[in-house]
């Protein structure tokens, strides 16, 4: 492809081209956890740093060039079944709508001209003179008119029963749908976006509340390793055996996300710095006892990881970005200092402090 361009002499202004294609893809991303389009973006805006970093006849333009491609191609073919299925959901949200409006606009134009019906032969009976035949007649029509209605009330009742059973299984095929968009596909457990509300939360809440809480920022050691010895799938199961030994530990009222990549984010709530460090300490010290088994071409292989840990305690007068970047900070010394560590985060600066420190 790249080859073809140069031909055509559209990489003589490759950086203003490719700038221009790279900013347009990123802008008409679908927006979706699902998708993890803000990964993509992110690829992206890395890519244009490298375009325009190189010079139009480098040898590495080709193969930025491929790679770009094949991050486009396979976005967008995600991007377009994803869509496709939200399309045939709200397809099928719609069709229930129209048939349970036809079918009672239906119904109740029968019922109409039923009554109408009753309402002409009621003006009749006033033509009866004698009163003896016309009470017969009104009380045949008045027992024709109760099983009209009583007959109408079941055909109501019967199709909001019927559209109450389709209404319980679209609410339960779109509750599934949120819950998968909502959780990290390889470890099931929630992703990037479910962790950023869930964070938003907490800081609201736990700022009335007063009560203390603790975000740990979790990520594997040496990861890129792991891969390059045993192969991306076995990595993805080492990713997985991360996310089954943390949801060991954590308790129904904290929250365990996949933030990233090899890295995990985890809230716990009403326990202080102190207590999360023994409790993380645990963790990392379990994981690093065990060993992870396979077995490839009749030969037997062991997987040891390990993780680092950085904690930061909520503090009141910061905010949620506030909080991770001490996490990521905390996480960060724990990886220069040695790995297979948990590291506490630097307090939070007072805002006066902060204002001295400024002024100097």
């Amino acid at each position: 492809m790249s080859e073809q361009l140069i031909e055509l002499g559209l990489l003589h202004e490759e950086h203003k081209l490719v700038d221009r294609l790279l900013v347009l893809v990123a802008e008409t991303a679908v927006k979706s956890d699902t998708l993890k389009t803000n990964e993509f973006r992110s690829k992206l805006e890395r890519f244009r740093r490298q375009f325009a970093a190189s010079h139009h006849n480098s040898p590495e333009i080709g193969f930025l060039t491929r790679e770009c491609l094949n991050l486009c191609q396979d976005y967008f073919r995600r991007a377009q079944k994803y869509l496709l299925d939200r399309e045939t959901e709200f397809a099928e949200v719609i069709e229930v709508l129209r048939e349970a409006l036809a079918k009672l606009s239906g119904e109740s134009n029968s019922f109409n001209v039923r009554l109408l019906n009753t309402s002409d032969r009621f003006n009749r009976l006033t033509e009866i003179e004698d009163i003896r035949e016309l009470k017969k007649q009104i009380s045949q029509e008045v027992r024709e008119l109760n099983r009209v209605v009583q007959e109408k009330q079941k055909q109501d009742e019967a199709s909001y029963a019927k559209l109450s059973r389709r209404i319980e299984v679209l609410q339960t095929n779109l509750q599934q749908t949120r819950e998968e968009a909502s959780l990290d596909p390889l470890t099931r457990v929630a992703n990037r976006g479910t962790f950023d509300r869930a964070l938003k939360r907490w800081v609201a809440a736990h700022k009335e509340s007063g009560k203390p809480f603790v975000l740990a920022m979790a990520d594997l050691d040496n990861f890129k390793l792991i891969n390059d010895t045993h192969g991306h799938q076995i990595g993805d199961r080492v990713l997985l055996s991360a996310a089954q030994w943390f949801g060991k530990f954590v308790r129904p009222n904290d929250f365990l996300a996949r933030y990233g990549g090899e890295e995990f984010a985890i809230l716990t709530s009403d326990i202080q710095l102190h207590q999360a460090e023994a409790k993380f300490s645990e963790i990392l010290l379990r994981i690093a006892n065990c060993a992870f088994e396979y077995r490839k071409d009749n030969q037997s292989y062991e997987v040891r990881f390990t993780v680092s840990c950085g904690l930061a305690e909520f503090s009141a007068d910061e905010t949620d970005e506030d909080l991770v970047r001490r996490a990521d900070e905390a996480l960060y010394e724990a990886k220069r200092t040695g790995k297979n560590r948990v590291v506490l985060a630097k307090k939070q600066k007072g805002f006066w402090k902060s204002l001295k420190s400024l002024s100097r």
